[in-house]
This record gives structure tokens, sequence and C-alpha cells, in this order.
């Protein structure tokens, strides 16, 4: 490798790298705008029965009492898909543990075991 004719050669390899940045960049951002912009269809009430897996009766139920969030125009009722999934994933069992309540049920386990309390 020429030392001189590579430092020749930097303002071109420099311009080289700074256009291959710029295309990088502009797909960086063409992904980050992909990602921040969720799939927020508005669906009727036999997809969300579909989704939800209920019947359609039941969504008019759920509608009715105000479980699930809805909108109305014209006398239809649509969903969005986005928010029945956020609605589904709210309402998950068993509730998951935090940290500091699971390092308190081994501590708590750990002492019941190697307390008076164990029977045999």
């Amino acid at each position: 490798m020429n030392t001189a004719s590579s430092f020749d050669n930097l303002p071109q390899e420099v311009r080289l790298l700074h256009q291959k940045l710029e295309v990088i960049a502009a797909k960086i951002d063409t992904i980050t705008s992909q990602a921040q912009k969720p799939d927020d269809t508005l669906i009727g009430v036999d997809e969300a029965a579909k989704l939800l897996g209920i019947s359609k009766g039941g969504i008019y139920s759920k509608v009715y009492r105000n479980i699930i969030p809805y909108y109305k125009s014209g006398g239809k009722l649509y969903f969005s898909k986005q928010e029945l999934l956020q609605e589904i994933f709210a309402h998950r069992y068993p509730k998951p543990a935090s940290p500091s309540s699971s390092s308190q049920i081994r501590s708590h386990g750990s002492k019941y075991l190697l307390g008076s309390n164990i029977t045999t």
C-alpha cells in the first residue's frame, strides 16, 4: 500500500465515505419511521370477533358494557386492531412477577424450608 497515493486520494475517499454514511442514515430513518407506525387498521365486528375468539354477540356485549374500545360511525362499529390487541395483553394471567417480589418469594421460601415449618 502506497501511503503517498492514498494520502493524495484522501479527499475523494472522504467524499465517498460521506456519501455512504448518508445512504446508511437514510435507511435508518426509513426503518425507524416504519417501526414507529404500528399497524392501526380499523376492523369491523366480524374481524374483531375472530381476533378475540368470541362470537359477534360477545363483541356487542363488550361494547355495550364498555369493556373494549370502539368507534362508531354511521351506525357501524369499528375497532382498532392495535387497541384490541393491547386490551388482550393488558389482561395477562398470571401477572409477571417483578424482580423484587420474585426475590422476596425466594427469600420467604428459603426461610420456610430452613425453619421449623417443615413437615415430613
